[in-house]
């Protein structure tokens, strides 16, 4: 079974339901839909596929909405071609300066002469000579083609701008609404931004969604360890991070952030470029496989895809092709010890998964919350994490997490029923049977003791 989890964005791409039920047969574990793009419309529409296909299928599938946040954007226009030398005027939107449009004056202010500034990713990227008051003279340095609504970073810099924007307070009310498990919480600069966003979705009746933070800036990365702290897990945003750091610091900053997500045992997402060759192709690129055992080794729960499923020729593909190379990895590669934290909750952890690996046992465990099944996940059993759980809720939440197969068996009166519970669902199904050794693992409902029980089966 594979361990690491597979996150697919949603777009024009998969659209579908034929589509959305085959990426979910094929190893989709949780979607992602992109407040960037679309509106509430579409993203219901995605909802009901989404949900109307996991039914059908009889599959946990979890659903996560990643909030826009403080981004300076181009606005709308037609797409040109720019090429290397060639000269432009970038203006604010509103102004009537002839120019390709910015979405925010302060691009503006924050601008100096000599500026590298880059834009959708780096596909396109120009260096800044004169400034104004709302419109700056570039030249462009790589050229492309220059589509509206792509994001604009200036290299080495980040945007002095309020950490949520009236638009995610408005997406917020939609999260709300709908039955989204997590959010995604774009330019994550410290723990303050985090409990700014939780208040937020608090006061709009969402004070159960989980909460991911996007790592994509200097000051992001300076802050890891008390966002994950804070955060109920982390995503490590390449994209973003290729754009204000030098290309090879990269492998060293992903590292970084792994490590503090996993030695506070929160899950830990890597994205952007995951398969990116497959836009277009359907297969990946040898590197891109290296990649996957790379990140496998350092840790991660799994993987989030974005243009690969949202615009790319090949949606299904790329989900059959990343589940397939996970689970080739890991039957060779082990991931990263991490140090034991202090907490009693997490030595405990540690010595179930070290027991079950020495023995071989399997692992029940059943979720009054998702703390247990977190804590044990996070130190990467070799083998999958059977939790029982008493809601779809909850269910949706532990689907995220490295090795855990999250199982709906009903409120249980206490731990003791409701690991009885899993183990009858296990048995039933033929997972588990007679002879076999498991290691069954609980927290009290009051959250003031643990059941840990090796037990072989009779």
């Amino acid at each position: 079974m594979r361990l690491l989890k597979i996150i697919a964005t949603v777009g024009p791409s998969n659209y579908d339901y034929n589509v959305i039920r085959k990426m979910i047969a094929t190893g989709t574990d949780a979607f992602r839909i992109n407040m960037s793009h679309g509106d509430q419309k579409q993203w219901e529409d995605f909802i009901n596929l989404i949900n109307k296909a996991s039914n059908e299928l009889g599959i946990t599938v979890t659903k996560i909405a990643d909030l826009e946040g403080p981004r300076v954007r181009l606005g709308n226009f037609d797409p040109i071609k720019v090429q290397q030398g060639q000269n432009l005027v970038l203006k604010y939107e509103n102004s009537k300066v002839d120019g390709i449009p910015i979405d925010n004056k302060v691009f503006f202010s924050s601008i100096e002469q000599g500026d590298k500034v880059l834009i959708d990713d780096g596909k396109v990227s120009v260096e800044i000579e004169t400034v104004e008051k709302d419109s700056a003279e570039v030249r462009v340095i790589e050229g492309d083609v220059l589509e509206p609504r792509k994001g604009v970073v200036i290299a080495g810099k980040e945007f002095d701008m309020p950490p949520i924007t009236d638009k995610d307070v408005n997406d917020m009310k939609f999260i709300a609404s709908k039955d989204f498990d997590y959010v995604m919480v774009s330019f994550v600069r410290n723990s303050k931004h985090i409990d700014i966003i939780r208040e937020t979705l608090k006061k709009q009746g969402a004070d159960n969604i989980g909460l991911l933070a996007k790592i994509e800036t200097p000051s992001g990365v300076k802050n890891i360890d008390e966002i994950s702290e804070s955060a109920d897990g982390i995503v490590v945003a390449r994209g973003d991070l290729g754009m204000h750091f030098p290309l090879e610091l990269l492998p060293m900053i992903q590292k970084r952030i792994i490590e503090s997500a996993r030695k506070k045992l929160k899950p830990v997402i890597l994205a952007t470029e995951i398969f990116m060759s497959m836009v277009e192709r359907p297969v990946p690129s040898r590197g891109e496989i290296s990649d996957v055992y790379k990140a496998l080794e350092e840790g991660v729960d799994g993987f989030l895809v974005t243009s690969e499923t949202s615009i790319g020729k090949y949606p299904v593909q790329v989900i059959i092709w990343l589940s397939r190379v996970i689970q080739e990895a890991q039957k060779h590669i082990i991931p990263n010890k991490i140090d034991i934290s202090d907490i009693s909750e997490a030595k405990i952890a540690k010595g179930v998964v070290d027991l079950a690996n020495d023995i071989g046992a399997e692992i029940l465990s059943y979720a009054t919350t998702i703390d247990m099944s977190r804590l044990i996940s996070g130190f990467r059993p070799s083998k999958p994490i059977y939790t029982g759980a008493p809601s779809e809720s909850i269910a949706k939440k532990l689907n995220i997490f490295w090795g855990v197969k999250p199982i709906i068996v009903g409120l249980s009166n206490n731990e003791e029923e409701g690991l009885n519970l899993t183990e009858n669902y296990l048995k039933k199904e033929g997972i588990i049977g007679t002879g076999d050794t498991v290691i069954e693992a609980a927290r009290s409902i009051d959250q003031n003791s643990f059941i840990v029980k090796v037990k072989q089966l009779l």
